[in-house]
């Protein structure tokens, strides 16, 4: 037995070490930083925690940090399920699609952003397309900085977590199991509702919480095409960039605000997911 424990130990010594390193220490400094007077190395304090919370625009940053995740996590599920369900039939360029849906993992962020805000830009495809063949409309539509906009922007870039779990959860189902519903009398409906989605649930989860929690701590691409929308990843990056001297402390109490504020509802979400489909 202690051969066994000493030879655990040993492997799961990179990854605790990579925890550490990686997620535990940075996390501790930045708690620390955040209990800190702006500007001084000793000495305790709430104060960066009190000032931001107290911000007249405090509450619409939070607020719409949690709209822009929470739409594109919901919108990706809409999506996804439906797309996954048609994949898994292999329709004909079924690889062609699969392959787009991989497309967004693989540009980077800023990347990204610059390209979507060169293609709905007024004067982009779209737009292009939208005023030259839709007789009623005459003038372009307003994509960038807007919050619609920005949940378009959100749900290409991080929807494919979503999408890619879903789709090899339900390829890894047994058809057997719906076909004994089918025989058992249960229509098509009956079967994706009782049968189906329970059980693609698990990959529905992995991939959404993979998506919300990229959206909450979207940081290129409303820095890009945001505007005047700026959540919170923007605006603590705002603290730090902008003012002259940097506002550490402060931006350091929001990221911490963030992390709790994301942990609570992730928690709260898998919560409600997990129960079974009436």
């Amino acid at each position: 037995m202690k051969r066994i424990n000493l030879t655990t130990l040993i492997l799961l010594l990179p990854g605790l070490a990579a925890f550490f390193g990686l997620f535990f220490y940075p996390m501790l400094v930045t708690v620390l930083q955040s209990l800190r007077p702006e500007g001084q190395d000793t000495g305790w304090t709430l104060e960066n925690y009190i000032n931001f919370l107290t911000q007249p625009g405090a509450r619409q940053v939070i607020i719409l940090t949690f709209v822009l995740a929470i739409a594109t996590t919901f919108l990706s599920i809409l999506l996804s399920v439906p797309l996954a369900l048609v994949l898994r039939e292999k329709i004909t360029g079924h690889r062609v699609f699969r392959l787009a849906i991989l497309i967004p993992i693989t540009v980077p962020g800023l990347v990204g952003a610059l390209g979507l805000l060169l293609f709905w830009g007024s004067r982009g495809w779209v737009n292009l397309f939208l005023t030259q063949f839709i007789p009623f409309i005459n003038e372009p539509v307003r994509f960038n900085y807007t919050i619609h906009g920005l949940i378009l922007f959100y749900l290409w870039h991080y929807f494919s977590y979503t999408c890619v779990t879903t789709l090899a959860t339900l390829e890894g189902l047994d058809r057997s199991i719906e076909e004994a519903a089918s025989v058992a009398g249960a229509n098509r409906w009956q079967v994706l509702r009782h049968i189906v989605l329970p059980l693609i649930t698990p990959g529905i989860l992995a991939g959404s919480v993979i998506t919300f929690m990229l959206s909450f701590g979207a940081f290129s691409i409303p820095l890009v095409t945001g505007g005047n929308y700026r959540p919170l990843a923007v605006e603590i990056y705002t603290q730090i960039g902008v003012p002259i001297p940097p506002r550490w402390s402060l931006a350091s109490a929001m990221a911490v605000v963030m992390a709790v504020l994301q942990i609570a509802f992730l928690s709260v979400y898998m919560r409600v997911l997990r129960r079974p489909i009436a």
